[in-house]
């Protein structure tokens, strides 16, 4: 393997991170106190690998990341951590949204996490258009989007890579866990025909070791943003092993690439926030009622039907103490014929 110290300690930390919290998950699950939905929870130590290629901030300017499929992955390798996705898991009161929103990824601006639970192909939208306005201002950013790969079957997912096709924009859109193309066993192939459609080039990422992945998006960030066009990348199911790569990385470290007492304290450091992360979910508070029926704000007033109350702008809402009395609201009257 050829990767420096400190880019080793962040695979390393963030691949323990995950391994622990697969045990994490599983322990919630059993204990009732998160969701039998998550009983299979898996995490693909190569999606920590392909966003750790980006460059990450923590003030809104790095690059962009839509986890989608493959979270809470790629958002520990930009820097999340696994208490914050274990309350939007469980769809605590603490988490970004006040439990409006629950899954596996959420919204974060300070780093540019995107999160989005709904239809697929949908996100492959929302990040060329950001890839867009990247291009735009000259800046030194590009946009990762993961995607189910049964979204290349979706209207949405196409006309977001011919956005990103025709303007050149610096997109990296992930296809995870084919077979691929509308499940024709084209594999590779397939996919290498539709990116031609948008003038995307492919690289298809396997068992391949984390350095390798981490080098290859690299490659293909610096290119995107150089003006290339979006880069599609295949991400083939995982192996039977799924943790192989983390393993071999770990065995290399343990040869000679970091001290063994070095290699133990990023471990015992990705345990501890786990272990707190698990124990501090189970004291975290439920959402208060009056948060998960705050206001959805936009330009016009919402019209019926409508699941809420409240009035469409927060300064438009009720003194105190007014609630159900405060007298008709917008979607009260009767639809204009």
């Amino acid at each position: 393997m050829t990767l420096d110290a400190e880019t080793a300690e962040d695979l390393l930390y963030q691949g323990f991170q995950a391994r622990f919290l697969e045990g994490g998950v599983r322990e919630l699950v059993s204990s009732g106190d998160l969701s039998s939905e998550y009983a299979d929870f898996q995490i693909d130590s190569r999606s920590i690998a392909i966003a750790q290629a980006m460059r990450s901030r923590t003030d809104g300017r790095g690059d962009a990341c839509a986890p989608g499929p493959s979270a809470p992955g790629p958002a520990l390798a930009f820097g999340a951590t696994p208490l914050e996705f274990l309350r939007c898991a469980a769809q605590k009161g603490t988490t970004p949204a006040a439990a409006r929103v629950g899954g596996r990824s959420w919204t974060d601006l300070r780093r540019a996490l995107f999160g989005w639970g709904g239809p697929r192909g949908i996100m492959t939208q929302v990040m060329a258009g950001a890839a867009l306005a990247f291009q735009q201002r000259r800046e030194d950013r590009a946009a990762l989007v993961f995607e189910d790969s049964r979204a290349v079957e979706t209207g949405a997912w196409h006309e977001g890579m011919s956005l990103a096709g025709a303007a050149s924009v610096p997109l990296i859109a992930v296809l995870v866990s084919g077979p691929t193309v509308a499940d024709d066993g084209r594999g590779v192939a397939g996919v290498t025909e539709v990116a031609a459609n948008y003038g995307a080039s492919v690289e298809r990422i396997g068992a391949d070791p984390l350095d390798r992945v981490l080098q290859t998006v690299r490659d293909a960030r610096r290119q995107v943003v150089a003006g290339a066009g979006p880069l599609l990348i295949e991400l083939a199911p995982p192996a039977d092993d799924r943790w192989a790569g983390q393993e071999e990385l770990t065995s290399w470290a343990a040869a000679g690439g970091l001290s063994s007492s070095r290699l133990e304290a990023v471990r015992n450091a990705a345990k501890a926030g786990v272990d707190h992360a698990v124990a501090r979910l189970r004291k975290e508070p439920e959402p208060r009622g009056r948060d998960a029926l705050s206001p959805v704000t936009a330009d016009a007033a919402p019209t019926p039907p409508w699941t809420r109350r409240d009035p469409p702008r927060p300064g438009d809402l009720p003194s105190a103490g007014a609630g159900a009395d405060a007298g008709p609201m917008p979607w009260d009257a009767a639809p204009t014929p």
